[in-house]
């Protein structure tokens, strides 16, 4: 039964994947928590807390918790910037030091610490072209540049993959993700709802790109791809499978998946796309996905079930209203 510990745990993902992993009653999950509250809420599902409150001491207690609770593989799953790199760094010395420690006691044969990063799609950039996850992203080479918003994480991803000689390593890369709180839609469903819930019937601006045609997963199905990924990690390590996996169920138009949305909230009115503008957000989230992932699917045996969202709107717009309070 392996021990899995996962940074980001109390998130969107990372709560999605701690119980697609535990029903599998495969391995032994730990998260890692910001606040006691948070703790108590992990320890609710079954999820062993790993407590830290202060970036500061966050080093020490993550170091402490690998070598406490014997951590076969860690997830980042976090979606940070600085603290994910700072995380690799730290993760490449303890699998350093696991290494090195092993060969001083005469071990030649001992598991690598494993390492899977949750990057995603939108390092591909916008595009209706289909692309892979063989394909550059960031560099001069790749068909398009990647979202402003997250252009860091291609380097961030190429340090991962660099790391192969201490850790076995996993780049995972989910498209646009939806379902149960939706919370990443928020900034484009709120003004809908709020024109619902005021009976409005005039025109309502949303600053989303009218031919954007988002790449898009839903939360299971990321969930069970990272699950795959940690299944599989032991054996594609030191194969020489390149191991980085894009995840996408369906491209969908941006005016299709709003204009839905607001059919379902009641909205009588007009949904005006004007435009992302210079927000990098608004901009990241009007990327237009075409990504192949069958990879994902022939290699780490990922198996999507909920494919859809406009198809499945009505339900997905009560989870979202349900979970914004």
């Amino acid at each position: 039964m392996p021990n899995i510990l996962i940074i980001g745990a109390t998130g969107y993902v990372g709560t999605a994947l701690s119980q697609s992993l535990l029903r599998s009653g495969n391995h032994r999950i730990y998260g890692v928590a910001r606040t006691p509250s948070k703790a108590l809420s992990l320890s609710a599902t079954e999820v062993t807390p790993i407590l830290s409150t202060s970036p500061s001491t966050l080093s020490h207690t993550l170091t402490t918790a690998i070598s406490t609770h014997h951590i076969d593989i860690i997830i980042d799953v976090s979606g940070a910037n600085q603290e994910s790199a700072s995380l690799l760094a730290l993760v490449k010395q303890i699998g350093a030091a696991r290494l090195e420690k092993a060969a001083q006691d005469g071990v030649t044969v001992v598991p690598k610490l494993g390492f899977i990063y949750c990057s995603g799609t939108w390092v591909h950039g916008s595009s209706n072209e289909i692309v892979n996850d063989l394909m550059p992203v960031g560099t001069k080479d790749s068909p398009t540049p990647p979202a402003e918003l997250v252009a860091w994480r291609c380097e961030l991803e190429r340090e991962v993959l660099s790391a192969r000689d201490v850790l076995d390593v996993m780049v995972v890369r989910p498209a646009l993700v939806y379902g149960r709180s939706c919370a990443i839609w928020t900034g484009l469903f709120e003004p809908l709802f709020q024109a619902a819930k005021a009976g409005s019937g005039e025109v309502v601006k949303v600053a989303a790109d009218e031919e954007s045609r988002p790449g898009l997963v839903h939360v299971d199905d990321v969930a069970a791809g990272f699950h795959a990924a940690v299944d599989k990690l032991p054996i594609i390590s030191g194969t020489g499978v390149y191991p980085v996996f894009d995840l996408q169920t369906s491209q969908e138009s941006m005016r299709d998946i709003l204009g839905a949305a607001a059919r379902e909230m009641g909205f009588v009115g007009k949904v005006e796309l004007v435009g992302a503008g210079e927000d990098l957000f608004a901009k990241a989230m009007c990327t237009t996905g075409n990504c192949s992932s069958g990879r994902a699917k022939t290699i780490l045996g990922w198996t999507p079930r909920r494919e859809g969202f406009v198809e499945g709107m009505s339900v997905f717009v009560k989870s979202w209203e349900a979970s914004r309070g």
